[in-house]
């Protein structure tokens, strides 16, 4: 007779079914999850694609922002680049538009400067002051300080608490103090009158008033100007800090090159952008393509190149290929330095125009800004094609999962089976070696 029966019941049956379960387990793991994990690898391949060219969609954007007309910071056409001779100012502008090119002349004949008064020497700074009042005016405002039962620190904090009044405690010499008191701004309007009753710390003495307020005094392209603050801020714009007394020429220029090279700039990153759009959209039987919606990133390099094609100005004269700027047979930018420069030097106001435009007529930069700008916004293109890579993927994750509980309880279930089918079979392989045993003893 047989030792087992189907091979089953022996002492290998439950190393047998366990090793064919894993084998079932695992073709039907290749068949049914392998092609999940081959499609979300694939989504995710193209999602990272997809983030490489909208980074480079945001360089590009970075480049063109600089011929927005309504950029928050100042457009490439005004950007104005200044220089000095002299040393007598210092110069600054937070907004480069009002500028325009030219000299600006500045002769400094005097600075101006706070008032500054000193007490006399004290030796002991926490003594206790006698009863009295020091009375301090500065332009309309009185303050009065009593200085009864404070000491000298005392007093200072209680000064310096004033916003027109800057007063400290300062060490003169290795044993001695002075209250020093100062204006907190500089100019005659600024200036102070300080009177003491029933107490002498010797504010009143002329010769502790040591530095008297004064107005700056300059002449800037022969206009003279007699004001509080060393810093005079120009209507156009422009900021100018008097240092010393002397004579300074500020020179304003237009960056021209600036325009010629960010152009420049742009083209190349249009190029570059067009070859990583290509290699991800262009495939053939043996390298398929990487984004499996082509359309989304033709229409969005459609609308670029439309943008560039057309017509600006007023009047719809001005175009790209005026200056220079034109397009191979490759769809590749290409930029004529020499052409554009001369335009930039001949044709400011007209470039201007085509460039950044007007806000009835918005040029080339201004326009393809807001494009560019949209492209990764709330309901943008890019945007919409990210999100519905994103929400595939979820979707294939979850159907790998409910694919896997399935094959897992699946599994279970047919072990649970086998292990009821081996005691049954080892029991009737039992009851036969019994029976076998009965049927060879009658035989002796």
């Amino acid at each position: 007779m047989a030792d087992g029966i189907l091979g089953l019941g022996s002492s290998g049956s439950l190393d047998l079914n366990s090793e064919l379960l894993t084998k079932l387990k695992t073709a039907e793991s290749t068949s049914v999850l392998d092609p999940i994990t081959a499609e979300i690898a694939e989504n995710e391949t193209e999602l990272e694609a997809l983030t490489e060219i909208e980074t480079m969609v945001l360089e590009l954007l970075d480049l063109v922002d600089d011929f927005d007309l309504f950029t928050s910071e100042t457009n490439i056409f005004d950007e104005i680049t200044a220089s000095t001779t002299g040393s007598s100012v210092s110069f600054d502008a937070t907004d480069t538009s009002n500028l325009t090119p030219g000299n600006i002349s500045v002769t400094v004949s005097q600075l101006a400067q706070k008032d500054v008064y000193q007490s006399n020497t004290i030796s002991d700074t926490t003594a206790t002051l006698e009863a009295g009042t020091i009375t301090i005016n500065i332009g309309d405002t009185s303050y009065d300080f009593s200085t009864e039962g404070k000491t000298y620190k005392e007093l200072v904090s209680e000064m310096n608490n004033k916003s027109l009044l800057d007063v400290k405690l300062e060490q003169v010499s290795d044993d001695s103090y002075r209250i020093v008191l100062k204006s907190n701004e500089s100019g005659l309007s600024n200036a102070l009158s300080i009177t003491q009753s029933n107490i002498d710390l010797g504010f009143e003495e002329e010769s502790n008033h040591v530095l008297s307020a004064q107005n700056m005094k300059a002449s800037i392209d022969g206009i003279s100007y007699d004001v509080s603050s060393n810093k005079v801020t120009m209507q156009n714009g422009l900021i100018i800090k008097a240092v010393e007394v002397g004579t300074s020429t500020i020179t304003l220029e237009r960056d021209d090159a600036l325009i010629v090279e960010t152009i420049q700039s742009i083209a190349s990153k249009y190029n570059d952008l067009v070859d990583l759009v290509d290699s991800y959209i262009l495939g053939d039987e043996d390298d398929p393509a990487t984004i499996s919606d082509s359309s989304t990133l033709r229409t969005m390099m459609s609308t670029i190149k439309e943008i560039l094609f057309d017509t600006y100005g007023l009047d719809n004269e001005e175009n790209m290929f005026i200056y220079g700027i034109s397009f191979d047979s490759d769809g590749y930018m290409q930029v004529d330095s020499t052409t554009l420069s001369s335009a930039v030097n001949n044709n400011y106001d007209d470039l201007k125009e085509l460039l950044v435009g007007y806000a009835e007529k918005e040029g080339i930069g201004t326009r393809l800004k807001t494009y560019l700008d949209s492209l990764d916004g709330l309901d943008g293109l890019l945007t919409s094609y990210e999100d519905k890579l994103n929400e595939r993927i979820d979707t294939l994750n979850d159907d790998y999962d409910t694919a896997s509980d399935k094959l897992d309880e699946k599994y279970e279930q047919m072990a649970t089976q086998f292990a009821a089918y081996t005691v049954l079979i080892t029991q009737m392989e039992n009851s036969f070696a019994s029976l076998k045993s009965i049927i060879e003893g009658s035989s002796d």
